[in-house]
């Protein structure tokens, strides 16, 4: 349907937020896409509202300031589309309504939340059940995948019918949350929606990360870098340690404690098919020289140390948490990403022909 807006026109939001904590504290309202402010005022008596001047339909968002000042993370948020007329939203019940746009956010996000709760449930059930018959896991197991085909085909569809509007930014937004249907795949869905989804913040940052993800996924070559040697403090190329051999990257930091948990196994797999055709490299990254140089030492980390403070390395593979253990193959070819525990040595057995 094409609409004519016809210059700046009023939406009025009005809504709840029935928090004692947040009385009398700031909620703001702003635009995703610009990423500007837009709009602030106090919560008195759990209500509020705003007028802002909407020249085409956006994504806001209206965001409390935290409830504790001890917690930045304490606030409540809650999406809505800009558009002209009056809205209402609660953000304790995730509430909207008022305005054609809104009316069908809130119906997807109502369906969205209520597939997620009935999922969480059924995982909940599988982690439950490893005294249960084995037949019966795999029924519970076939339930979820149906469970997740049918909600992530509702998305889907709500996206197609939603692209050329703000509620398209929204829906594949939440959708990169849930599932990874890889790079290509989204581009392709991405065809033909509007700029107001193709150029929503959000949605690109997810796309930058999936796009690097895909340039470095298993099947692919890895990318070289030129990072700091640990031992020397000099440039050296990834490359050079690496080329020609099977290579177990990992990478880690001081801090972080499921790093420290895998670093008993990666030393294991060093002292066992340490040698000319495999080496272990260690990649610290997000750390402290005096930090990363106590774990070294406290943990007995003698393989091979490079070092990146620079977001480099985890930028160029699209690394968001740590560890990141990667297998390369002799021909430079990435074999697997995410591996743990006793699935590292299969790997590494298993590219060394063992």
């Amino acid at each position: 349907m094409m609409v004519s807006w016809g210059g700046a026109q009023n939406c009025h939001i009005n809504g709840r937020v029935s928090v004692p904590g947040l009385q009398k504290k700031a909620i703001t309202v702003t635009n995703v896409n610009t990423g500007k402010t837009i709009g602030k005022t106090t919560i008195v008596d759990s209500t509020f509202s705003f007028d802002i001047e909407v020249e085409e339909p956006f994504v806001a968002m209206l965001k409390t300031d935290p409830q504790y000042p001890s917690n930045a993370n304490s606030y409540y948020y809650l999406r809505v589309i800009g558009e002209p007329g009056n809205i209402y939203a609660d953000l304790v019940t995730d509430s909207l309504s008022g305005t054609p746009l809104n009316d069908q956010l809130h119906q997807f996000l109502k369906e969205s939340h209520y597939e997620v709760s009935v999922i969480n449930a059924l995982y909940h059930q599988l982690n439950e059940s490893v005294n249960t018959p084995k037949n019966e896991q795999e029924e519970l197991n076939a339930k979820i995948e149906k469970r997740l085909g049918s909600f992530f085909s509702m998305i889907q569809e709500t996206f197609q019918q939603n692209k050329t509007n703000a509620i398209g930014a929204i829906v594949m937004e939440d959708y990169l949350s849930y599932d990874d249907p890889g790079y290509e795949n989204v581009m392709a869905m991405l065809e033909g929606a509007d700029p107001v989804v193709t150029t929503y913040p959000p949605l690109l940052t997810k796309l930058a990360k999936m796009e690097k993800l895909s340039h470095t996924a298993p099947g692919k070559h890895y990318v070289d870098l030129t990072l700091t040697d640990y031992k020397t403090g000099k440039n050296i190329k990834l490359s050079k340690v690496i080329d020609g051999k099977v290579a177990l990257i990992d990478f880690w930091a001081s801090w972080c404690g499921p790093c420290r948990r895998e670093i008993p196994n990666i030393k294991k797999i060093h002292e066992k098919y340490g040698g000319k055709d495999f080496v272990v490299v260690g990649l610290n990254v997000w750390d402290k020289t005096e930090n990363q140089t106590k774990a070294i030492n406290d943990m007995g980390m003698t393989w091979t140390q490079i070092t990146d403070f620079t977001r480099k390395a985890t930028d160029t593979y699209g690394v968001d948490g740590i560890p990141q253990i990667m297998l390369i193959g002799k021909d430079g070819i990435i074999i697997a990403r995410d591996l743990r525990g006793e699935e590292i040595e299969k790997a590494v057995k298993k590219a060394l022909g063992r």
